[in-house]
């Protein structure tokens, strides 16, 4: 049995460049420090084919090294007629007091289809740690951001938890598995009080699904819970 609950996309930056014909093999890799803002440092550099034909593009995660309010962002540089150019730019910025490198984090997540997206990772951290996360998918040659918050609220609603933090976020072929401490209402933050669990949402290349939430830490033998009724907030 599995739970529909579905996160559709939201609008996100629009596409600065169209019509991008295919990175040709004989193509040079871009110049990154080229696309990067002058007091960024780049985190972590992706191949990606968003739409699975053959189109490669780079996309870029950089933060700046301040402390503590770190300045985020993520570029995704695509190959035309006029060359390496930034096709899609986000920006973002957390509270990190271990600077620039653990403030953001990229991954590569693919459908079933072939499709993939980049699964974004800010991590607030100061009293206490959370982590946010949303996918960068392709809908219709767009790149659009698929945002996990209603079935994450949705999920912690029906079990009567509330989201305080202390949560990591990690990638498994199609899966974003989200591991989260169990608080209930009006629980100090420093002492959880119910089990924790792991919310499985599963991309499908135009959008992210409940597939499974479970107690964790997950075991054979654990527990397998559905505490919601079928949802589709949205279709592909």
């Amino acid at each position: 049995m599995v739970a529909t609950l579905s996160c559709s996309a939201s609008p996100a930056q629009p596409s600065v460049s169209q019509d991008i014909p295919p990175k040709a093999a004989s193509v040079a890799d871009p110049s990154v420090t080229e696309f990067l803002p002058a007091t960024a440092k780049l985190i972590k550099e992706l191949k990606m084919d968003f739409e699975n034909n053959g189109v490669v593009v780079v996309v870029l995660a950089y933060a700046s090294e301040t402390r503590p309010i770190v300045e985020t962002g993520v570029r995704v540089l695509k190959y035309g007629a006029t060359g390496w150019a930034v096709d899609f730019e986000e920006t973002d910025s957390v509270i990190n007091g271990a600077g620039a490198s653990d403030a953001i984090n990229i991954e590569k997540v693919k459908g079933s289809s072939g499709k993939e997206g980049v699964v974004v990772v800010l991590k607030n951290s100061g009293a206490g740690t959370a982590t946010e996360w949303h996918v960068l998918a392709s809908i219709k040659t767009k790149i659009v951001k698929l945002d996990p918050t209603t079935i994450r609220d949705r999920v912690l609603k029906a079990r009567g938890y509330v989201y305080m933090g202390y949560n990591g976020v990690t990638v498994h072929g199609d899966l974003v598995i989200e591991d989260l401490a169990g608080y209930s209402r009006g629980r100090a933050r420093c002492c959880p009080d119910r089990p924790s669990i792991a919310i499985r949402s599963r991309f499908t290349g135009t959008s992210i699904k409940l597939e499974s939430v479970k107690e964790s830490p997950a075991s054979p033998g654990g527990k397998l819970l559905f505490p919601l009724e079928p949802l589709d907030e949205g279709s592909e």
